[in-house]
């Protein structure tokens, strides 16, 4: 029995052993949300007042978006093939990321509900507004309509006017709505090109083709070539406009550009340092955007000087130049269609598993 007995407990504890062995000395925590956002809550929102209920909401959604990004970035490290020393490594460089970002937005919301309670107007007094019967205007004649063919050509040489060198496009199709093109690079327009409201442009997306190709199917159009006379003249009624650029937003706007900026081979380091400081909305000196205007014209340049050819690398780092570059000046807009634009261009090609031939 004593012998059986030893028996006993020598295979339990080498059993013991085995199943302490098989579990790894290190893990990634399931969840890193404490580590990124834990305690940075601001003591001005530990009570919400309903003047600060709207600032609470949107600090608390874009602290748990971070929070998130950072958890599908671990998650996906675990499953990468690295070292273990690689991945740790990376694991505290994704949490000390996110946590820095996280501080700068919270370091934002602090100045800006100090500078609301410093703005706050505490006078009672409140003027009384007499509404006065506006005088009735006399009749209008009725405006003048451009014929179609002469819109697009005005539409057209408004934008050739400023990039010359490029072929251009515009088009009605039958939906009623204006698209405007330029086989530049998949169809992207390249910052510092104002657009003139009223045109749609392409969805960002990988594409190829000739200027008429990328125009697709359209009732009328016009085309521009390069060395093409302007024979409209100097156009001063055409108004700008910022919303042919508007794309759906990007959920993790500002974490994408700090992440793609990131080390990134040929961008200047003070991209990466803007791009974080205008995703967290903490303010960028002007000298500063100065010296990253140098660069992404200079990118911009260089890119133009290879048309038609594209060289990938180069125009990647011209849309991220041109998204960092409007994100410090807070244009949110411009920024997230040049990160749309790198997104999809620089996504993996789908899969041809599983097809039949």
């Amino acid at each position: 029995m004593a012998i059986f007995g030893r028996n006993s407990a020598r295979q339990r504890l080498k059993r013991a052993t085995q199943s302490a062995l098989s579990v790894p000395a290190f893990d990634t925590p399931a969840d890193c949300t404490p580590w990124v956002i834990g305690g940075l809550w601001p003591p001005e929102l530990a009570t919400v007042t309903p003047a600060t209920a709207t600032v609470a909401e949107h600090l608390k959604r874009d602290l748990q978006r971070i929070a998130d990004t950072a958890n599908e970035r671990m998650g996906a490290l675990r499953h990468a093939d690295l070292p273990d020393f690689a991945r740790r490594a990376e694991e505290a460089r994704i949490i000390d990321s996110a946590r820095a970002f996280a501080v700068q937005r919270v370091e934002s919301t602090i100045r800006q509900l100090r500078s609301a309670a410093i703005e706050f107007d505490t006078d009672p007094a409140i003027p009384v507004i007499v509404a006065e019967p506006e005088p009735e205007s006399p009749p209008q004649a009725e405006p003048h309509v451009e014929p179609d063919d002469r819109r697009l050509a005005r539409l057209l040489e408004f934008v050739a006017r400023q990039e010359p060198g490029l072929r251009w496009a515009i088009g009605d199709r039958a939906d009623g709505t204006t698209l405007l093109v330029t086989d530049l690079a998949h169809g992207w327009i390249p910052p510092g090109v104002a657009l003139p409201a009223g045109v749609m442009l392409l969805a960002p997306a990988r594409r190829a083709g000739r200027i008429g190709e990328l125009l697709g199917d359209v009732i009328r159009s016009a085309v521009y070539h390069p060395g093409d006379p302007f024979t409209m003249g100097r156009d001063e009624t055409t108004p700008p406009s910022q919303k042919p650029r508007e794309l759906p937003r990007l959920d993790d706007l500002g974490w994408t550009l700090v992440e793609a900026t990131h080390w990134r081979e040929g961008l200047p380091r003070i991209a990466h340092t803007l791009a974080k400081a205008g995703a967290a909305r903490t303010g960028v000196v002007d000298a500063e955007v100065d010296v990253l205007r140098v660069h992404s014209d200079t990118a911009r340049y260089q890119l133009m000087a290879q048309y038609p050819d594209v060289d990938q690398d180069l125009l990647s780092n011209c849309l991220l130049l041109a998204a960092t570059e409007a994100i410090a000046v807070a244009d949110e807009s411009s920024a997230n269609y040049h990160v749309a634009w790198f997104e999809a261009l620089n996504a993996p090609p789908p899969s041809r598993w599983g097809t039949t031939a």
